[in-house]
């Protein structure tokens, strides 16, 4: 389905679509293409959302002259596979290798951006390292590069034997109140039938085992300019994981800021326009020293 909508002087193009996984896997995406292209962002979101929780994101970053591209990662939002549930984190790489194919075929010789959230900046994150030679930048806000908050202290082994003998017991977070200060957002959170409730004890085994343990296992072999965005406020990912991994990284260009007071879905916080801004500012400084 194709729509088309004039947004000031901006003619863009707003397309829901699927792509097959090398598993066969439909992965749906949404994409927002102002007339003029100048780069193309991925954006990668959190756990228990979907892609249709940045379309202002989108919008805005598309009336500045970026393609968007956003997925619903495998068993979230309108993708397939069974819903809050993974059997290796690894699965959710090889989705975004054959995404990003998908959008390097179709837009040759133009600079590939990735912004990702939380689960998605740890997903993201990964990437980053396995596959650098795609890439020109990578944003990140709230990224779950570490444990999660209340995570910290449960140790890998006791995930594991979860996975063993509860792999797909259901558990339920709390995260609509902890996500964010706007409360219309909340509201939108509790009433989406497309958000998840709820993920397996194997989930979080793969999600905050396995995949936040490569990340910071493998951090020094993180090279792609890089910012990291995060809310001193965060009661989901503690801020310390951001500037955690920020030591680590290897890249030569990267950049750290911390917003005072604000919580963990900072493109959703009151003051998201502040946070948009600054991410537009370095996407532009990329682009124009490409240029």
């Amino acid at each position: 389905m194709t729509v088309k909508e004039v947004e000031g002087e901006i003619t863009m193009s707003e397309e829901y679509q699927f792509i097959s996984s090398a598993q066969g896997i439909k992965i749906f995406y949404r994409q927002k293409m102002p007339t003029d292209l100048k780069a193309i962002v991925i954006v990668s979101h959190g756990y228990a959302e979907h892609s249709g929780f940045y379309i202002s994101l989108m919008e805005f970053l598309a009336s500045n002259g970026y393609g968007i591209y956003a997925l619903d990662h495998r068993g979230h939002g309108r993708s397939e596979e069974e819903r809050g549930h993974i059997e290796k984190f690894e699965f959710f790489l090889e989705d975004m290798d054959a995404f990003v194919e998908y959008i390097v075929n179709k837009h040759k010789g133009l600079p590939l951006f990735f912004f990702g959230h939380s689960m998605g900046g740890l997903i993201s994150f990964a990437y980053g390292i396995l596959h650098p030679e795609n890439l020109r930048g990578q944003v990140f806000t709230g990224a779950a590069v570490g444990r999660p908050a209340g995570t910290k202290w449960i140790p890998n082994w006791i995930l594991k034997l979860a996975k063993t003998f509860l792999n797909r017991y259901k558990i339920y977070p709390v995260l609509s109140r902890r996500g964010t200060r706007n409360m219309e957002i909340r509201k939108y959170s509790g009433e989406d039938p497309l958000v998840l409730g709820y993920a397996t004890a194997g989930f979080f085994c793969e999600f905050i085992g396995r995949g936040v343990q490569f990340a910071q296992k493998n951090a020094s072999d993180f090279h792609v300019p890089c910012l990291f965005l995060h809310g001193t406020d965060d009661l989901i990912v503690p801020y310390r994981s951001s500037t955690g991994i920020f030591k680590k990284i290897a890249s030569e260009d990267k950049e750290l800021k911390l917003y005072e007071g604000l919580y963990h879905e900072l493109v959703q916080e009151p003051e998201r326009e502040e946070v948009m801004k600054d991410i537009l500012t370095w996407l532009d400084q990329r682009v124009s020293q490409q240029g």
